[in-house]
C-alpha cells in the first residue's frame, strides 16, 4: 500500500505556529523536570514558613528563558532551510510505504522507518511524527483525503506507534 501526501509546505509560519513541538524532546523533558522540581521546593519553602519573594520570579523567568529558547531553536531552522535550498518556502511530498515514510524534497529523498517513529500529534493544522532521534516529520492536514487520512492512521495503529490522530 502507498499513500501519498503532496505539496506539503515548510515555511517561517508552519514552524512558529508548531514550534513546541519541533523543539528536541529531552529538552522538553528536561524542563518540565525542572518546572517539577521547582513546584515542590517552593511547597516545602511554603509548610515550613521560609518561603520568599523571590521564589515566585524564578518560575516565569524560566519559562521566559524555555520559549525564547524554542524560538531561536525554530529560527536557526528556517535559516538554514534558506541557506541549503535558497528559498524561503520549500515543498516536500511524504509518500508512505509498507515499511517506512518517504520524505521528497527538492528532488532529495530521506527514507524513515516506521520504527524509528516515537509518537504521532495531530495539531489541527498538521499531523506531526516525532522519531526517536528527535527529528520531525509533519504533514498539513488539509493535503490529505479522508480515506488517505483513515489509511495513515491504520498504519500507526498496525506498527504499535502511539498516535493522537482525531477525526477529519
Amino acid at each position: 500500500m502507498e499513500i501519498a501526501i503532496k505539496d506539503n509546505k515548510r515555511n517561517w509560519q508552519i514552524v512558529k505556529d508548531n514550534r513546541r513541538y519541533l523543539f528536541p524532546p529531552k529538552i522538553r523533558l528536561a524542563f518540565k523536570i525542572c518546572i517539577l522540581v521547582y513546584a515542590v521546593l517552593v511547597l516545602i519553602n511554603v509548610l515550613m514558613r521560609q518561603f520568599k519573594l523571590w521564589m515566585a520570579f524564578v518560575l516565569p523567568i524560566a519559562i521566559i528563558v524555555f520559549e525564547v529558547q524554542i524560538y531561536y531553536f525554530a529560527k536557526k531552522t528556517i535559516n538554514l532551510q534558506k541557506e541549503i535550498f535558497k528559498k524561503e518556502e520549500i515543498s516536500f511530498d511524504l509518500v508512505f510505504l509498507d515499511e517506512g515514510i518517504d520524505m521528497i524534497q527538492e528532488s532529495q529523498h530521506t527514507f524513515i522507518e516506521y520504527k524509528t517513529i516515537k509518537e504521532v500529534i495531530d495539531t489541527g493544522i498538521l499531523i506531526m511524527m516525532l522519531t526517536r532521534a528527535g527529528a520531525v516529520l509533519y504533514f498539513e492536514k488539509k493535503n490529505a483525503t479522508k480515506t488517505q487520512y483513515e489509511g495513515i492512521r491504520e498504519i500507526f495503529e498496525k506498527k504499535n506507534i502511539l498516535c493522537k490522530m482525531k477525526n477529519i
